[in-house]
């Protein structure tokens, strides 16, 4: 059966994130990223599987204050084993919440 949820992590920063961990065919079909601190940092979002890093977005640079969707208009599609994470330039900087589809 199919379950809709969100992901969410906040004041993510310098320590890497598990966002997603995929235990079963999941999609991704958004993901907001917003800067809370108080200046200009980056961030990056990934998927690791079996030690490979796969970069949806790389140290993307992010206003404070500000926030972009990391995905929009498309979908990611995870297998069981992918993880996505997330992690940041500056300590307790972002907030982050996916959509997910899981068990499709």
């Amino acid at each position: 059966m199919a379950n809709f949820s969100n992901a969410k992590a906040n004041l993510v920063g310098l320590t890497p994130v598990t966002l997603v961990d995929a235990q079963v065919a999941t999609v991704i079909s958004g993901c907001s990223v917003a800067n809370r601190h108080g200046s200009t940092t980056s961030v990056s979002l990934y998927i690791e599987n079996s030690g490979q890093i796969y970069y949806v977005t790389k140290d993307r640079s992010v206003d404070g204050g500000h926030n972009f969707e990391a995905i929009s208009g498309n979908k990611i599609f995870l297998q069981a084993g992918d993880v996505l994470k997330a992690v940041a330039a500056s300590a307790n900087s972002f907030d982050i919440i996916v959509s997910v589809l899981d068990g499709i």
